[in-house]
């Protein structure tokens, strides 16, 4: 004999629609789902994407690393480019000077009477320092009258004064040099 069936029914036997406890079930029966089912979309998307997401991590890890190599493998030729541009740059102040130093040397030619020669002549920056010999107190007075005249030096500090008996005044000169004409190109 076949067992008499039981049903139990927990929703009760009331009218379920028309209370408040019977809307929210009937609301989360129908539109619940939909919002579960929603939810579940979205939580798979994000599953999904997430893969492509590693690889592009991934990607751009190996492409950083591949970009670091090559840097390091340049710093070498990085320093010989700056050590070139320094030098470049140095050249560069020193062709600007040359025409000064030109310029002083010019001016120191013509300003030599003929009986006295250099024996030694240094321009640094702002500053000429001669070691010369004249062969006549003349000579001597008008090199010294000339270089005070020019505009081109100034500040002349005499130095040393020897009088050799067989090679004339040997003396020594330092002085500031001024602002120059540019020499001509």
């Amino acid at each position: 004999m076949p067992a008499k069936q039981i049903k139990i029914n927990l929703l009760g036997s009331q009218d379920l629609e028309h209370t408040p406890w019977g809307r929210l079930i009937s609301w989360a029966t129908t539109y619940g789902r939909y919002i579960m089912i929603t939810t579940e979309i979205v939580v798979l998307l994000a599953f999904i994407s997430r893969f492509s997401l590693d690889r592009k991590n991934t990607d751009l890890t190996e492409e950083l690393s591949q970009k670091q190599a090559i840097l390091q493998a340049n710093i070498g030729f990085e320093k010989e480019i700056k050590s070139l541009q320094a030098n470049l740059a140095t050249t560069k102040q020193l062709m600007a000077e040359q025409g000064r130093a030109v310029t002083i040397i010019n001016t120191m030619e013509t300003m030599l009477p003929p009986d006295v020669y250099l024996t030694s002549f240094e321009i640094t920056k702002n500053k000429i320092n001669i070691a010369a010999t004249a062969g006549t107190t003349g000579g001597f007075a008008q090199f010294l009258s000339n270089i005070q005249s020019t505009k081109l030096i100034r500040n002349v500090v005499l130095g040393d004064i020897q009088r050799e008996p067989g090679s004339g005044i040997n003396f020594q000169l330092s002085a500031d040099t001024g602002e120059p004409t540019p020499a001509k190109k």
